[in-house]
């Protein structure tokens, strides 16, 4: 499946390694302009590293704001690590979604890499 949203330079949504501190993190390490506390609603998480939707759920996690000039690069990193193939936003395990996560900032459009949906 490609999308041409797929070009779109929305933030990334995080909630498992990718987040500061955490193994994959040099996915995003000094690939970001700034980082905010985040929430994914009517998500809840299945295990630690997986997330899908369900109503009334939500997800903790990290909004990064990618830099620009290398965002393409960065998402592709991040593509590769869950699997997705270049072009795609569906891999074997995950699916890069366009979502809308919940912040101190307001309401913000982002990227989050969910269970594909059936």
């Amino acid at each position: 499946m490609t999308d041409s949203s797929n070009s779109d330079k929305l933030p990334l949504f995080v909630f498992g390694t990718l987040r500061r501190g955490h193994c994959n993190h040099h996915y995003l390490h000094g690939f970001y302009d700034r980082v905010i506390p985040a929430w994914l609603l009517d998500y809840q998480r299945l295990h630690e590293l997986m997330i899908a939707q369900q109503p009334g759920g939500a997800v903790d996690g990290e909004l990064f704001f990618l830099t620009d000039d290398i965002y393409e690069t960065t998402m592709a990193g991040c593509d590769e690590l869950e699997e997705i193939p270049p072009g795609q936003l569906i891999g074997h395990e995950y699916q890069r979604k366009r979502v809308t996560i919940e912040t101190a900032e307001g309401l913000i459009e982002a990227w989050a890499y969910v269970q594909p949906e059936d």
